[in-house]
């Protein structure tokens, strides 16, 4: 009985034979009673073969897999030559490309052998197609994400291991869907060990958000989600700010805010003058030996404010003893008595004047019994005590502040004294003033733990254009780094989750230069290609792969692929992913909301799958507003008269205003 069955659904499943073999490329010729698009099988309906679809080829006892990229129409030369009708000698025939094989009741992905003229093809059984669509190793765990575009019925899971233990990138257009799919693969994840102790203190999920999307907003409101991705028992949130003094601030050690390579990132410092200078002053132990010592410290300005007066070099500004002590006035910060300083300082503007015909300093108003020279001989004892009799503390200046101030005192020092060109580090000192107080609204000195729970999101929305650019880099590098240094066995994990990531992983931008574009690609692509020894990954979602670097998007290990028009976008994924065949590639601009094709190492083979839905409130706040709703409401205002201060970011919106999955 079980050999009529075997033998009643060969009949019926099998399509027709190989009649041609060219490396991974076969042809099949399709038999004349197998045109229809379904079949009839103990009276259900069983599809038939179609672009897209899979088919087995039976080599004896090898079973192949091969996908359907096309098929044509061609003249059946051995059709009789009789009467017949027009559509007798044409001969319907499949292109395919062998994808695998099954061995032992597993799909293994790989051409192990190739099939022979005549071999017959075959429809796949419900099993089959079952164990293609089955990614999930037997030593791994499955996380479902969604199900089959084709085949709602068929889920998809994918392995823990798989996924998480590579780099992954997720592209696709505005509204495509992709931050509802990063959404929901972190969702699984930190429902089903979210609520493990060893997981929580092993693994460091870290989440760079430009828009504000996966902050919780509990306002009461249905219109945001208060849970985004997972509760507050499994995820901080870094709500950062340059606007004004109420937001967070990252807690990053000592040693983090004076490295070196911090400043060099904050400063945008060129490789081979700025950066050199800024390592040279944080390496040296010079000022901080003064800096206990306000009265030592005090003589050595004084002593400098003495030479810059003295000299009668045309090229120092006249105004450089000034601006030398009012640096260092805003160095202070906000917590140091500074009013002496500012005396002197004032002082200094009324009464230092310059002699530009002789190049000289003079003190007090001409023709005055103050009236003094700098080509009197106690000049240097004069200025020099007007210096000194300050009384300034230095001892409590802050870490961000202390660094800006061993900068300026090194910078004035090595101008004066004409080892330094001005045109050379004034640029990167003008940057300084103007990022120092944005840093100081973002960063705390503190040893406290950066996270105490798994998943940490640092909120970018607030930010200005300058920092959304550093604070990342930051991050990501002292992250990775102290990893490194401090876990050599790799024993903890740390994830790196890039949103928007074309935003600081672009290869073209025009708003930086060179150098530093390649010191900041260059990180990251450390990370991409060594992080993985270390037990560092990285997931990055992006609009636009096309911007980001080809290195990166190389090296990752599976790819969830959302809608994708830009011709460049499809060619920079069509490079870098050898998974995907041409008629996954012709498909990507036309994929649906919500839809995406997931190929790599997780996948045998590419897939398109339907995402699945998310609890409302746990989706990110990106939905695409529904104008035709909006326009027709009155717009609520708050206590004050003003609109409300939290409106829906929109110039990222990932998901429709309909119905939400």
């Amino acid at each position: 009985m079980i050999e009529e069955d075997v033998l009643d659904q060969d009949a019926v499943f099998r399509v027709g034979r190989v009649v041609s073999v060219d490396g991974r490329r076969v042809r099949v010729a399709v038999d004349k009673l197998k045109n229809g698009s379904h079949l009839l099988y103990r009276g259900g309906l069983v599809r038939n073969v179609a672009v897209a679809s899979y088919v087995k080829i039976v080599k004896g006892f090898v079973e192949l897999i091969a996908k359907v990229d096309g098929e044509v129409v061609e003249e059946d030369r051995g059709a009789s030559s009789g009467y017949r009708r027009g559509v007798d000698p044409l001969s319907r025939q499949l292109d395919v490309s062998l994808v695998g094989y099954i061995e032992g009741g597993r799909f293994e992905r790989g051409v192990r052998e190739m099939p022979l003229l005549d071999n017959e093809c075959f429809i796949l059984t419900e099993d089959e197609f079952g164990l293609i669509h089955t990614f999930v190793s037997a030593d791994d765990e499955p996380l479902e994400i969604g199900a089959l575009a084709m085949e709602p019925t068929q889920p998809v899971s994918v392995g823990v291991n798989a996924i998480f233990a590579s780099h992954v990138g997720i592209f696709g257009n505005t509204g495509s869907g992709k931050s509802y799919t990063l959404a929901k693969l972190y969702h699984e994840l930190f429902k089903r060990y979210g609520a493990i102790e060893t997981f929580r203190q092993r693994s460091q999920f870290v989440l760079i958000d430009f828009n504000g999307e996966y902050v919780n907003r509990a306002d009461g409101s249905e219109e945001y989600a208060t849970a985004v991705i997972a509760g507050d028992d499994v995820k901080q949130v870094y709500d950062l700010s340059t606007h004004d003094d109420g937001g967070d601030r990252l807690p990053l050690p000592r040693s983090a805010v004076h490295d070196p390579v911090f400043w060099t990132v904050l400063l945008d410092a060129t490789e081979k003058t700025q950066a050199p200078f800024i390592s040279r002053v944080l390496k040296s132990d010079y000022w901080d030996a003064l800096l206990p010592d306000s009265a030592a410290l005090l003589d050595v300005i004084g002593d400098l404010v003495a030479r810059a007066t003295k000299s009668n070099d045309a090229t120092i500004d006249r105004q450089l003893p000034i601006n030398f002590l009012e640096e260092i006035e805003e160095c202070l910060g906000d917590d140091v008595d500074r009013q002496g300083l500012l005396s002197l300082i004032q002082e200094m503007r009324d009464k230092l004047q310059y002699f530009s015909r002789d190049h000289n300093f003079y003190w007090g108003p001409r023709w005055s019994a103050e009236e003094k020279w700098a080509t009197a001989d106690d000049w240097s004892d004069f200025i020099k005590g007007k210096v000194t009799a300050v009384q300034q503390d230095f001892s409590s200046v802050g870490d961000v502040d202390l660094v800006r101030f061993k900068l300026v005192l090194q910078y004035y020092r090595d101008v004066i004294s004409g080892f330094a060109n001005r045109e050379y580090l004034g640029p990167m000192m003008k940057r300084m003033v103007e990022r120092v107080p944005s840093i100081k609204r973002l960063v705390r000195v503190s040893d406290d733990a950066f996270t105490k729970v798994p998943l940490t999101v640092v909120s970018l929305r607030n930010v200005n254009l300058a920092m959304r650019k550093v604070i990342p880099m930051i991050v990501c590098k002292h992250l990775y780094d102290d990893k490194k240094r401090s876990d050599p066995h790799g024993q903890r994990y740390l994830n790196l989750i890039i949103d928007e990531a074309h935003n600081i992983l672009s290869s073209e931008s025009a708003r930086e230069s060179e150098a530093w574009r390649d010191y900041r690609l260059e990180t990251f692509e450390e990370i991409v290609k060594e992080g993985r020894k270390f037990g560092v990954f990285l997931t990055i979602a992006s609009q636009r792969p096309h911007d980001i670097s080809e290195t990166i998007v190389s090296q990752l290990h599976n790819y969830f692929l959302h809608r994708l028009v830009n011709n460049l976008d499809v060619h920079a994924i069509e490079k870098a992913v050898a998974y995907l065949d041409r008629v996954s590639f012709e498909s990507l601009p036309i994929l649906p909301t919500g839809t995406c094709i997931l190929s790599g190492v997780s996948a045998q083979v590419p897939v398109v799958v339907r995402i699945g839905q998310l609890p409302p409130e746990s989706a990110p706040n990106s939905r695409t507003m529904s104008v035709t709703t909006e326009w027709l409401t009155p717009l609520i205002e708050d206590s004050d008269g003003d609109e409300p201060p939290d409106e829906p970011d929109l110039s990222d919106a990932d998901w429709p205003s309909g119905p939400q999955f």
